[in-house]
């Protein structure tokens, strides 16, 4: 695993912010974090970089704390917020942070062309759309080839051509085995991205994979010449009809509706998962 978080814990004017959190993540993994506003998302984000103080809890990155500072070559941070000096160039940006971690000339012209930045990396940021800084954002936070990178709200602010780029330079750096830990309020976007999301609520992270909850309903194609509606009444399973099309209910493993229809000689021809959006988890988990 990359990144370890255990019993992490935080209060702020004795509210618990952040309860019990242990978490891990592995080489390579996308991972969506999503919740309401004041949920926890940026605290947690920030309490696992050290910058908010925690009353319990550690944060390892491969097995160094994140009270070392070797433990923050392994990790970047893109804020909801661009903090960048607008008087200096992109470029400025990237020197600067290169030499305080020795990185040779070399590596900064490869995550200038990787990112695509070439064309106004010379330029003053004052100069830049939002969609470039977050790119120049970017380009800072793998050039010390991190092992993962955190994403507070990446989208935000952004027309449609800098997120469809943004999503490409996402999936580019995850090819390259980069682990991505993404918050975000944008549903759609997010799963487009990933199938695996945490939701957070109350401080309390819930990692248990949600994707158990995405298929648990089923569309049954049969064919049976009397009244289906009996056979399922008797059998006390829970159902929805439609031109020889029975539709499960998520309470019921699918196994128990095929069972009973087969034992009552019902002619079974495709079984089909109805697949449930993000969106419908969420307001499903967020009660709405």
């Amino acid at each position: 695993m990359v990144l370890q978080v255990y019993g992490l814990e935080m209060e702020y004017k004795n509210r618990r912010v952040l309860d019990n959190i242990t978490f891990s993540i592995g080489t390579g993994e996308i991972i969506g974090i999503v919740g309401p506003n004041g949920a926890g998302k940026s605290s947690l984000m920030r309490a696992v970089l050290g910058l908010e103080k925690i009353n319990k809890g550690t944060v390892h990155i491969n097995n160094i704390a994140n009270n070392k500072p070797e433990f923050f070559k392994h990790i970047s941070f893109l804020p909801s917020d661009n903090y960048l000096y607008m008087q200096l160039t992109g470029y400025d940006h990237l020197s600067f942070v290169a030499n305080i971690y020795h990185i040779p000339q070399q590596e900064i012209d490869d995550v200038i062309e990787l990112i695509g930045i070439r064309s106004y990396v010379h330029q003053p940021v004052k100069s830049y759309s939002y969609g470039m800084r977050q790119h120049l954002l970017i380009a800072l936070s793998i050039l010390t080839k991190p092992l993962i990178i955190l994403m507070d709200e990446p989208f935000n602010g952004l027309d449609p051509t800098s997120i469809i780029e943004l999503k490409q330079l996402i999936q580019v750096l995850h090819a390259k085995g980069m682990s991505i830990l993404i918050s975000t309020h944008n549903l759609d976007l997010l799963e487009d991205l990933t199938d695996t999301f945490w939701f957070i609520k109350e401080g309390k992270l819930y990692t248990d994979s949600l994707q158990s909850n995405r298929e648990v309903q089923y569309e049954i194609k049969y064919s049976y010449e009397s009244d289906l509606s009996q056979i399922m009444k008797k059998g006390q399973l829970p159902f929805q009809m439609k031109e020889n099309v029975l539709i499960t209910d998520a309470a019921f493993a699918i196994e128990t509706y095929l069972q009973w229809l087969l034992k009552n000689g019902v002619q079974i021809h495709a079984v089909n998962p109805i697949n449930r959006n993000l969106e419908e988890l969420y307001r499903d988990f967020y009660g709405l």
